[in-house]
């Protein structure tokens, strides 16, 4: 499964790297994919299995043929090549519906781009993208609508709005850094020099198109809920192109910054690939309640620590996680767990909900409820990493005896786990250690007897 994320990056870097050399140059193309190579989303984007790798790609697909379809000479199946992208990139992530928005933003502000309106190209860009779409309207239509719901819950929709500036600034200030500061920079003044000359340069007006409706509407909407910092990914690459189309026009001295940015974002991107090296340099590991890289360490030894208190408490149990994530990763990691996901019989449960969640909820295989009648079971939570003493950072710097600042109460058991068993025991927390003795996952254990 994780082999899709760097052969993703590998097929998008060949795309913009052709498509930035026929239309602009292939030093500027070159200078654009060291970029790439320097920018801490993207790089997430090429380790990191997730949904928005796919959704980048088909997003720049559809930006590469679109660009060709709306040329004078642009031909039918260009536009086909537009839809499908824009459907396959709406089965990896909804965001790509955006694409329309930018869309009609560039037809509404090029006027010559409206001649192909009148065409049948873009009328069947469109429907191919509707065909892609049926799947996922049938079956939300026969499951209440769900994902919408739950679209509209991440967006904050549900919530009452209430007037702030902290999202503004913290979408701003994760932006800053996960662009790389310096590109992040000269892709807003990009922008603004793209709309000041949008009638002269159709090619960064249309780049402009395709990106800035979403990094900007993103933007304004943080002043009503909070952004996560990859939502914009699917705008970072024609952003980037438009970028490097604007230096490349430019009488401004941009190699020293271009050199400073790469070297900056290089540096970045080494140690968001082994964290280690954060410790290697200063001569001290960093704690591991601490370490950038917490969230996506110590599984396997987690998972395996899971399956040795599982034998310990009832080899016969099964596992309850707190979180569909986990709940995955129990099943990948653990031997037995992982065979026992190929049959009806699931070792790993997520835990049960009212409405739904997550996947889990619409496995009729996975609802521990209907199959593990007067089981035991293990329910584990992950617990967040511990808070440090003030000051730790120069203490670590000195190798000096770092102390946890007030470590949290042992959490009471879910209302649900007492309804749901006889009886519910804390068996309390237990630390995930690598090989260095470094903790980087802690997990509160349960026993839980005999389901009702």
């Amino acid at each position: 499964m994780r082999f899709f994320s760097p052969l993703f990056a590998a097929i998008l870097s060949v795309l913009v790297l052709r498509f930035m050399a026929r239309e602009i140059g292939g030093r500027a193309a070159f200078c654009l994919l060291l970029i790439t190579f320097a920018t801490p989303l993207l790089v997430a984007g090429s380790i990191l299995m997730t949904i928005d790798p796919p959704l980048v790609l088909c997003w720049m697909w559809a930006v590469v043929a679109g660009w060709r379809a709306a040329q004078p000479g642009g031909k039918t199946r260009d536009w086909l090549v537009v839809g499908l992208a824009l459907g396959l990139g709406f089965l990896c992530k909804y965001t790509a519906m955006l694409q329309l928005v930018c869309w009609a933003i560039f037809f509404a502000l090029q006027p010559a781009a409206r001649i192909h309106l009148r065409k049948s190209g873009p009328w069947l860009a469109l429907g191919v993208f509707a065909l892609c779409t049926l799947p996922v309207l049938i079956w939300n239509s026969q499951h209440g609508w769900i994902t919408v719901n739950h679209v509209a819950g991440d967006a904050g929709m549900h919530s009452t709005w209430k007037p702030t500036l902290n999202y503004f600034f913290e979408l701003t200030g994760a932006e800053f850094g996960l662009l790389n500061p310096i590109f992040f920079i000269a892709a807003m003044w990009a922008l603004f020099v793209a709309w000041k000359r949008r009638k002269e340069k159709p090619l960064w007006l249309f780049l402009f198109c395709m990106s800035a409706p979403v990094f900007l509407g993103y933007w304004l909407f943080s002043f009503h809920s909070r952004v996560l910092p990859n939502w914009i990914a699917a705008a970072v690459p024609p952003l980037f192109c438009l970028m490097i189309a604007f230096w490349s026009e430019s009488k401004l001295r941009v190699k020293p910054w271009l050199a400073t940015g790469i070297l900056l974002g290089i540096i970045a991107a080494a140690f968001m690939l082994d964290s280690d090296l954060i410790g290697r340099l200063v001569g001290n590991k960093i704690p591991g309640d601490k370490d950038p890289s917490h969230r996506v360490r110590g599984w396997r030894e987690t998972a395996l620590l899971v399956e040795a208190e599982r034998a310990k408490f009832d080899p016969n149990a099964f596992i309850i996680a707190d979180h569909y994530g986990t709940t995955g990763l129990y099943s990948f990691y653990s031997l037995p767990a992982r065979a026992a996901a190929q049959t009806t019989n699931p070792l790993v449960y997520c835990i049960d909900a009212d409405a739904p969640a997550n996947q889990f909820f619409f496995w009729d295989d996975y609802n521990y409820r209907a199959h593990r009648h007067g089981d035991n079971a293990l329910f584990v939570v992950r617990l967040d990493p511990y808070p440090l003493e003030h000051g730790w950072i120069w203490k670590w710097l000195r190798h000096e005896r770092i102390q946890y600042g007030k470590i949290p109460q042992p959490l009471q058991p879910p209302a649900r786990m007492a309804a749901e068993f006889e009886t519910v025991t804390n068996l309390g927390v237990r630390e995930v250690t690598l090989r260095d003795g470094r903790v980087f996952q802690r997990v509160q254990i349960f026993g839980c007897y005999n389901l009702k």
